[in-house]
């Protein structure tokens, strides 16, 4: 079993370059390297989920294993012990997806998949606590199969999610591999929230991340005016929302800060609203496409492609620089609330650092 790598050695890594974050958003210049890094694997999806339109775009040819283990490679020699997330489309539509995680973990490079947990078999359980995965967020938008079902698009998928979940328990007892769930919060499974909680500390999961639900590939800002998940009555959300900030403060096993609760109140009421204060991505947020586009926002240019430039040119080039300058106006709509875009303080991450590795 590969060791996984939750080294101090990282989190100081981690500290320095997010000290140098303001500066590096002041001038537009990337003195800080990327703290939050991502690999989009692959668009293709099992699944047919509402909220989602990446199942209906076109699929680019992926990079291959082997190219994704050159990407690893490169990164690890550029910024040092880091932290990346691999997601999709669904993550292990890819038969290779551990082999590439444990090139990762061969080269001190910690990594954690986004799952919706329809796929992972018994064996397949192992095989993933095997290749020194770090973390794993399966996704589970009900605490009732109907509703998560209902999201998710195909009958049955949340009973396959929860047999995936209990492989995955059994598989990595011991190993110090990190289990959570993920959860869109949405008017259909808003009631549940607080059983999902209770579901994490009954399996003694290690626990639960909320997203807001928001706009994916579409930038219309009022794509929540055309769909059925958007709330009729925010007080009952915001009252649910005040019930998962007490759970937090009295020890739930809940990812999210308080404070990103609250600021999810704001967005659910104005949801047309732009990011209204300095979007940091553009020094933050290191993503590759499928196809290897590297990204710093998935809605600007990107900086260039890994099967042609390399990240350092890349990530501090006078094209980067000109991405940056268009995020500090940017007026384009995001969901700026979600955890792709909030900003925990450095005091948020070493605490969570301290407890989950």
């Amino acid at each position: 079993m590969h060791k996984r790598s939750k080294s101090i050695t990282w989190a100081l890594n981690q500290l320095k370059n997010r000290s140098l974050q303001g500066l590096s958003h002041k001038f537009d210049r990337g003195f800080a390297k990327p703290t939050r890094i991502i690999f989009c694997v692959t668009l293709r999806c099992n699944i047919h989920c509402k909220m989602c339109g990446i199942w209906k775009s076109p699929k680019p040819e992926e990079l291959s294993a082997n190219e994704w283990k050159e990407v690893i490679y490169n990164l690890r020699k550029w910024i040092g012990p880091c932290r990346v997330q691999l997601a999709g489309g669904e993550t292990f539509v890819r038969d290779d997806i551990t082999d590439i995680v444990r090139f990762a973990t061969e080269n001190n490079v910690l990594t954690g998949v986004v799952t919706n947990g329809t796929m992972i078999t018994k064996e397949r359980a192992k095989d993933i606590v095997d290749s020194g995965l770090g973390y794993i967020h399966i996704s589970v938008d009900g605490i009732k199969a109907d509703t998560h079902d209902f999201i998710r698009g195909i009958t049955g998928v949340h009973d396959k999610a929860i047999r995936g979940l209990d492989y995955l328990r059994k598989a990595a007892d011991g190993s110090g591999m990190s289990i959570c769930l993920a959860t869109i919060i949405m008017k259909q499974n808003m009631y549940e929230l607080i059983d999902l909680v209770q579901l994490v500390e009954d399996k003694g999961l290690d626990g639960i991340i909320f997203n807001p639900l928001g706009p994916t590939i579409d930038s219309d800002p009022e794509w929540y005016k055309n769909t059925e998940l958007w709330f009729d009555d925010l007080s009952e959300i915001n009252g649910i929302l005040d019930k998962l900030i007490e759970l937090k403060k009295k020890g739930a096993r809940i990812l999210n800060p308080p404070e990103q609760f609250q600021a999810m109140k704001k967005y659910f009421e104005k949801p047309y609203i732009t990011v209204p204060e300095r979007c940091m991505v553009g020094i933050t947020n290191l993503s590759i496409t499928c196809d290897g586009y590297i990204h710093t926002c998935f809605k600007m240019p990107p900086l260039g492609n890994v099967r042609e430039t390399d990240f350092e040119n890349a990530w501090d080039s006078e094209n980067a620089r000109e991405i940056r300058k268009k995020i500090k106006s940017c007026d384009i709509h995001c969901s700026q609330f979600g955890n792709f875009v909030y900003r925990r303080s450095l005091l948020s991450e070493a605490l969570r650092y301290l407890r989950y590795g």
